[in-house]
């Protein structure tokens, strides 16, 4: 009996150490017990239907070398979600579901970026990537969508789903067929393309001067241009005053120096002054990225649709007249990131790219 509690605690320690890659099988954040209605859990009413999935993605782009991206053994995690769609002219509501499947950041966290502006721009702020299907369609995710979020995991690419069945209707959606990039942060989930088979890094391209202690560091007019044209369709030397000040109070993190201390932002919600300016129309939601630059040359890229298709209302703020160095002039603060590194200072230009 001693030898074989003692085999008992063995083999739970190693579990705990090693987790489920000591035994070959997936790990899952989520509960996998399915409840009867009436049960307080809702998400879990019915057994997930698996999606055929490849298991191996490829990544290329401003990599080191391609390569293919085994998703066996790695831990799998639930987004939940409501699929709501274009259709003719208006947006279609297609059910609530819950996938399960591998997060878009561990599949790339172990790819070796080699970014082509490294030399005069290292920090990553600045990369995107393209997600393809077979069908020859992309979708786009900034770096710092899928690495700076407070939630890194609500990207995913889908193995499993579940329909999150009313308890009185008892409705059963139509089951998706085939796998999926999951965007859990959406609202329209345009970016839910099916049978994703490649990745693609890049970064953002321009005319960039980098100048790292600028003497002036204050921007007094901001400008927003379409695909990178020298010219801006429309500056601002002002927020809008038709819209209301919104006031955050953060925790400043930077992913590489840390604590910042705790910080007051006050603005206006950034995605009503981008659709004030560019359309909001769901089909550029799909592959639009934003570059936000500022007048020392450091730039951030963001897809459009985190800015102005968000479920979570953590819109970014556009900010002016800060006390901070840089905040002077207009500045950005990102409320759903985790880290600091893409509240850009000095903003002096957003362009959108297609």
């Amino acid at each position: 009996m001693i030898k074989f509690r003692t085999l008992a605690v063995l083999v739970i320690a190693l579990f705990i150490a090693g987790g489920c890659k000591f035994f070959g099988v997936d790990a899952f954040s989520g509960s996998t017990l399915v409840w009867e209605s009436g049960a307080n859990n809702y998400f879990n009413r019915e057994k997930p239907t698996s999606l055929p999935f490849i298991g191996k993605i490829l990544v290329t782009g401003e990599v080191v070398k391609d390569q293919f991206v085994n998703t066996s053994g790695m831990p799998w995690h639930s987004v939940t979600i409501k699929e709501y769609s274009p259709s003719a002219d208006s947006i279609k509501f297609e059910g609530a579901f819950r996938y399960d499947g591998y997060a878009l950041c561990d599949i790339l966290s172990t790819v070796k970026v080699n970014k082509l502006s490294k030399d005069d721009f290292y920090p990553p702020v600045d990369l995107y990537v393209e997600v393809w299907n077979n069908k020859g369609e992309y979708v786009v995710f900034s770096w710092g969508e899928i690495f700076y979020s407070a939630d890194p995991y609500k990207i995913i690419m889908a193995k499993s789903v579940s329909r999150v069945i009313p308890g009185k209707t008892g409705e059963l959606w139509a089951l998706p067929k085939e796998s999926k990039i999951i965007a859990g942060n959406d609202l329209v989930t345009v970016r839910n393309i099916s049978d994703p088979i490649k990745i693609v890094i890049k970064s953002l391209k321009g005319d960039f001067k980098v100048e790292r202690e600028p003497a002036n560091f204050t921007s007094g007019k901001l400008a927003f241009a379409i695909d990178g044209d020298r010219k801006a369709i429309r500056e601002i030397t002002e927020l809008p005053s038709n819209l209301p000040s919104i006031s955050s109070r953060n925790v400043y993190y930077g992913q590489s120096m840390g604590y910042k201390g705790e910080k007051m932002f006050s603005g206006v919600d950034f995605s009503l002054v981008m659709k004030s300016v560019f359309p909001a129309d769901p089909s550029i939601f799909k592959n639009a990225i934003v570059c936000i630059e500022g007048i020392d040359g450091y730039r951030a890229a963001f897809s459009f649709s985190e800015i102005v298709n968000r479920s979570d209302s953590r819109e970014p703020l556009l900010m002016t007249n800060g006390s901070e160095k840089g905040r002077e002039g207009f500045s950005l603060f990102c409320r759903g990131d985790m880290f600091a590194d893409r509240a850009v200072k000095g903003l002096s230009k957003i362009t959108i790219m297609r």
